[in-house]
């Protein structure tokens, strides 16, 4: 966990926890069959999407293209915008759980524990990142789809997380403050993750998080000194 400047409090012999499953495109529900059919399609789905918007992929192209036969397409979804919106959906409940187990400490802002090396490291940038790594055509597709509102339901779930949080550790704080820190924070790591993944993730996941971390605790101060921040050492 941190203290209240950001660093993390001493643990040198506790291992870095995973704080949920890995995240990863599923479908629930149906035996194993039909799990797999599901997973088929959603993949499919993805692939498409790196070639043509959604409006424009037609059932034929997709069980074409998944191996799968139209009729089986209908037993799990009504349609393409369904089955969009069922894949988007999915990742989205994963991604909420780790917004939630990002900040479970109740004496600090976010959970952070530390590295093999005793670096402070946010368990759920792992989590984020080893995503992206192992599903990068999906992770192009959530970003940049104007048909996503994946990350629209993100940053909404987020943001609110923090506010009660920040609520709880200072509720004198005006909201606003905490609102502009979460719009710089937010869009700094998309901008990260956005190039990360231009650049072929050329940096390893355990690097980029390091520099995610960074980025995240070296302007948290803005929270947690409010007006003095020009004062503090950075």
């Amino acid at each position: 966990m941190t203290n209240r400047d950001g660093s993390a409090s001493e643990k040198k012999n506790k291992p870095l926890a995973s704080p949920a499953q890995e995240i990863v495109i599923r479908s629930s529900g149906g035996d194993r069959r039909s799990r797999r059919t599901a997973l088929a399609l959603q993949q499919g789905l993805v692939e498409l999407l790196l070639e043509k918007p959604l409006a424009e992929i037609t059932i034929s192209e997709l069980t074409e293209r998944a191996d799968v036969s139209r009729t089986t397409f209908y037993l799990h979804y009504r349609n393409i915008g369904d089955l969009f919106q069922q894949m988007e959906n999915n990742i989205y409940l994963q991604f909420a759980q780790l917004i939630h187990l990002s900040m479970t400490d109740d004496h600090s802002l976010l959970h952070i524990e530390p590295d093999e090396n005793g670096a402070p490291t946010m368990p759920v940038l792992h989590e984020v990142f080893n995503f992206i790594k192992s599903n990068t055509a999906l992770s192009v597709v959530l970003l940049n789809n104007p048909d996503s509102t994946f990350f629209k339901k993100i940053w909404s779930t987020g943001h609110d997380v923090l506010i009660e949080r920040m609520a709880t550790i200072e509720p004198e704080m005006d909201v606003n403050q905490i609102e502009y820190y979460y719009l710089f924070v937010i869009n700094g790591l998309r901008g990260l993750i956005e190039h990360w993944i231009t650049s072929k993730m050329r940096e390893p996941v355990q690097q980029i998080v390091e520099i995610a971390t960074r980025f995240v605790l070296r302007n948290i101060g803005f929270l947690l000194w409010g007006d003095d921040e020009t004062q503090q050492p950075v």
